[in-house]
C-alpha cells in the first residue's frame, strides 16, 4: 500500500509541476526606453553654447511604475545639469513633451520640448553601429530663456561607444 502512496504522491507533483511558463512581454513604451549617450548645449540671447566642452552624458529612459503607454521618465542621473522628470508621450510618433514638469533632482519644473526618438537615426561614435537617436530641448524654471539641446544615441553596448 505504501508503494501505490509513493507512486501517487510522484504522479500528483509531476503533474502540478508541469505548468507552462508565462510569456514575459515588454514594457508600454518599450522602443523608446533605454540608456543613451548625449551631447547638450545652451541656446540664449548669444546664441548656441556647447556645454561643457563637446562631453557626452547618460541619459536613461523608462517607463513609469503604473507601465503607463503615455509617460516615461527622462533621467540623466544627475550627471550635469540634473534632469529627472516624467513626459508625455506619442508612442506612435515616438515623441515627447512636457509642461511645468516636476524634476526631481533639483526641486524646479522644466518644460520638455520637440522630443523624438528615431529608429535608427545615429551611428555609434566608434563602432559606427547604427543605432536609435534621441533629441529634445529643456527649459529650466531656474534658467529662464536658456535652452538645452540634448542630442544623442542609444548606447550600442560596444565599449568604444561607451563616454
Amino acid at each position: 500500500m505504501k508503494k501505490y502512496i509513493y507512486i501517487l504522491s510522484l504522479f500528483v507533483l509531476t503533474l502540478s509541476s508541469c505548468k507552462k511558463d508565462e510569456v514575459v512581454g515588454g514594457t508600454a513604451v518599450e522602443e523608446m526606453s533605454g540608456d543613451w549617450w548625449v551631447k547638450f548645449e545652451r541656446v540664449d540671447d548669444k546664441g548656441v553654447v556647447e556645454l561643457p566642452f563637446g562631453n557626452y552624458y547618460p541619459l536613461s529612459t523608462y517607463n513609469t511604475s503604473d507601465n503607463s503607454p503615455s509617460l516615461m521618465w527622462l533621467d540623466d542621473q544627475n550627471a550635469y545639469y540634473g534632469l529627472k522628470a516624467k513626459v508625455n508621450v506619442d508612442y506612435s510618433g515616438k515623441t515627447f513633451v512636457a509642461t511645468d514638469a516636476e524634476e526631481l533632482y533639483y526641486g524646479v519644473t522644466v518644460t520638455i520640448k520637440n522630443g523624438k526618438v528615431i529608429k535608427n537615426g545615429a551611428v555609434g561614435a566608434v563602432s559606427k553601429a547604427v543605432t536609435d537617436s534621441i533629441a529634445f530641448d529643456a527649459v529650466y524654471s531656474d534658467s529662464p530663456g536658456k535652452t538645452y539641446r540634448y542630442r544623442g544615441y542609444h548606447r550600442t553596448k560596444f565599449s568604444g561607444d561607451d563616454h
